[in-house]
């Protein structure tokens, strides 16, 4: 049987959760980088959705077409090897942490995306991996056009930088609380933790063989302030990822970040 085949920004925080599930259930899958503005069409045709704002990743699986990181997880935790991570009884504690931690994520792309548009290391960065080297700086427009796209997509220009900061405090404070200097937010391992140690990257990028980013895109989605505050959140992050989060073949190619 031939593998699943998933289609994702490779350093977009929605993907990465959708990808956790599928490497903690051991899903045999190949990964297709999406590249924004210019794969659109490509991908509606692939999926049938031909109105209508449409995001990555989306999982095919013998026939089925599954949009969406959390129904992604919620598909593959029926389907893999991996302990639940929807176990029955936390469905409710778990929406809580998705909608927090999509939150987190949304004010963390409002400041990221522009910040990578003005960087050209970063926007070097963000190009295919099937982009030949020599070519990555006078292709970088490329990526910018790209950035602009994933700007006007999600209005980012409307939102105030601060507002987004003092958005992604709140809802950290919030993670803190709920974890309570816990290894886990519930009683054991689910997608909350994921959807949670994920998000966390708005706040600094993890250090990860599975999430490789180069010091452009690095810099770009790093709060220095809140990484000093909420100190305490990224080193658990940090040793769930070594302690939880499996790895599969090669680095990921990169591609700019977005939903």
């Amino acid at each position: 049987m031939s593998p699943s085949r998933f289609v994702a920004l490779p350093m977009s925080p929605w993907s990465e959760r959708a990808r956790f599930a599928l490497d903690h259930h051991g899903i045999d899958y190949r990964e297709d980088a999406y590249v924004p503005l210019l794969g659109e069409l490509a991908l509606r045709v692939r999926t049938g959705v031909y109105r209508g704002r449409l995001s990555v990743p989306v999982l095919f699986h013998e026939g089925r077409v599954i949009r969406d990181s959390v129904e992604i997880a919620r598909y593959v935790d029926r389907l893999g090897k991996g302990t639940p991570l929807f176990p029955a009884g936390a469905e409710a504690e778990i929406a809580r942490y998705v909608e927090l931690t999509n939150t987190l994520m949304d004010a963390g792309r409002v400041l990221g995306v522009p910040r990578m548009a003005q960087s050209e290391e970063a926007r070097n960065e963000s190009l295919p991996s099937f982009m030949p080297a020599p070519l990555r700086s006078a292709l970088s427009p490329l990526a910018g056009m790209g950035m602009a796209y994933v700007a006007r997509k999600y209005r980012l220009s409307a939102q105030a930088p601060q507002e987004a900061r003092d958005t992604m405090r709140r809802i950290l404070e919030q993670l803190r609380a709920g974890l309570k200097g816990r290894s886990t937010l519930l009683s054991d391992f689910t997608f909350a933790d994921i959807t949670t140690a994920v998000a966390l990257g708005a706040v600094r990028p993890v250090d990860h063989p599975a999430l490789p980013l180069g010091p452009g895109m690095r810099a770009a989605f790093t709060e220095p302030p809140l990484v000093e505050e909420f100190g305490d959140l990224l080193a658990w992050r940090d040793r769930l990822y070594a302690e939880r989060r499996p790895t599969r073949g090669s680095p990921r190619p990169a591609a700019a970040a977005a939903g």
